[in-house]
């Protein structure tokens, strides 16, 4: 499965936005634009989290005002463009930074074991449906199958001889699509210092 847009960029971009939108909270509106309008997908996933976003904005709205509920939003959003990625070619990216390898699996495998997680929320969503059990009999079956994923990953590792220096790859080239990322975050991370 190959990512939407190439890892090295993605993260790049992603941090550079991410401190845009610390350092000026008003660059938060023109990034939340940007992560939308180059990823659909995070549209469809802030879509999912609409109850708590909104149990964000009740809270905000007694709290600090509309500035900190799009803060919020867009930090979420820039996390779900991350989360789009592929786990291994953020792995071979950090791993590119010279990052140590022993940091990039792990963020990989815990990538992995989010999405893992995520497609398992979705289908026991849909068993709910069906078989009408309460919130917390949900929390605990999501548990039980996180624990039993993690045990799983663990085990297959181990039994694979696992060798962090033996899975260096190679990373892909960056496309049109990710110089116009990394061109557009860097234009607001300026802005954000204006």
């Amino acid at each position: 499965m190959s990512s939407r847009f190439e890892a090295r960029t993605a993260l790049i971009s992603t941090l550079l936005l991410s401190l845009s939108v610390m350092l000026n909270q008003r660059m938060s509106l023109p990034i939340l634009i940007l992560t939308l309008a180059l990823n659909f997908n995070v549209l469809k996933a802030l879509a999912k989290l609409a109850p708590l976003i909104a149990f964000y904005v009740v809270s905000a709205l007694f709290l600090g005002g509309v500035d900190r509920i799009l803060t919020m939003v867009t930090l979420l959003s820039l996390f779900l463009f991350l989360y789009d990625l592929n786990p291994e070619e953020v792995g071979f990216a950090l791993m590119y930074f010279r990052l140590p390898p022993r940091f990039a699996y792990s963020i990989c495998i815990s990538l992995r074991l989010l999405q893992n997680v995520s497609n398992d929320l979705n289908n026991l969503l849909q068993i709910k449906k069906l078989e009408r059990f309460g919130y917390l009999e949900l929390l605990k079956r999501l548990t039980n199958i996180a624990v039993i994923r993690a045990i799983s990953m663990a085990e297959s590792l181990k039994s694979r001889s696992f060798d962090l220096d033996m899975r260096i790859s190679n990373v892909n080239e960056p496309k049109l699509k990710d110089y116009v990322l990394l061109f557009s975050s860097i234009i607001l991370a300026l802005l954000s210092l204006i």
